[in-house]
């Protein structure tokens, strides 16, 4: 099977789903890795201003970084669709950018699409536009995906922040044993070290049974058929 991973900025798709990625290129699987921007806005900690200096711009350390983070994971195949970070608009969702993702996934012709859930897991709305537009795009596509799944995070802090919004549980079908692969994905995100991933990587060491959560928002006949018995999405936690 081949597994379209479309998220907003380098390092999103190394905390919610760097393992399963290894998962799945064990079990044999093709996995693409899409960022929508180069995250040329974000943070840059203190200890990357060495290789910010070396690099030139917070663009190209951010490539830099996702190009060793995939070689770390085992993805050889890593696309961007070049918008700029922190300015994806409501306009944009519903023209460009659902016409890059389109295109994207005609291109690729996955069997299944993972982008984040609608809350953008902390409302960033770089993340929630990236996901809108994943969602319409495969519904749009011509190409026939079989299953859709949106990755969900337990975000430390956000029920007390947000306690109006989120749900106490959250809609997840199907469960990730990322454990077996916790230094490896440990070490993805060290190689993000201009992002400020001190929790999570925290979350990741301290939690025994480190998993991965994803919910299948949408599957045809055959995608319900390829996930009942599933290497890597084996827990089904939903009625059929």
């Amino acid at each position: 099977m081949k597994y379209l991973f479309i998220f907003a900025h380098p390092d999103d798709e190394t905390v919610s789903c760097s393992a399963t990625m290894r998962q799945l290129l064990n079990n044999g699987d093709q996995v693409v890795i899409a960022s929508v921007t180069d995250g040329a806005a974000g943070e840059i900690h203190e200890r990357a201003q060495e290789d910010l200096k070396k690099h030139g711009s917070l663009a190209k350390l951010r490539r830099a970084e996702l190009k060793k983070v995939t070689d770390v994971i085992g993805v050889q195949d890593l696309r961007y669709l070049d918008f700029s970070d922190g300015e994806i608009t409501n306009k944009m969702v519903w023209d460009t950018l659902l016409k890059k993702i389109t295109e994207l996934i005609e291109d690729v012709k996955p069997n299944a699409v993972i982008t984040f859930d609608h809350t953008g897991w902390y409302f960033h709305l770089d993340h929630v536009g990236t996901s809108i537009a994943t969602t319409l795009a495969f519904q749009q596509a011509a190409h026939t995906s079989d299953i859709l799944f949106h990755a969900h995070m337990k975000v430390e802090g956000a029920e007390a922040k947000w306690k109006y919004i989120f749900p106490k549980k959250l809609p997840i079908t199907h469960v990730v044993n990322a454990a077996p692969q916790r230094d490896m994905k440990l070490r993805a995100m060290e190689l993000h070290a201009s992002q400020d991933l001190d929790s999570v990587k925290e979350k990741v060491t301290s939690e025994e049974n480190h998993q991965e959560l994803f919910q299948a928002v949408f599957t045809t006949k055959n995608g319900k058929a390829l996930l009942r018995n599933h290497p890597v999405f084996k827990k089904f936690t939903v009625k059929k």
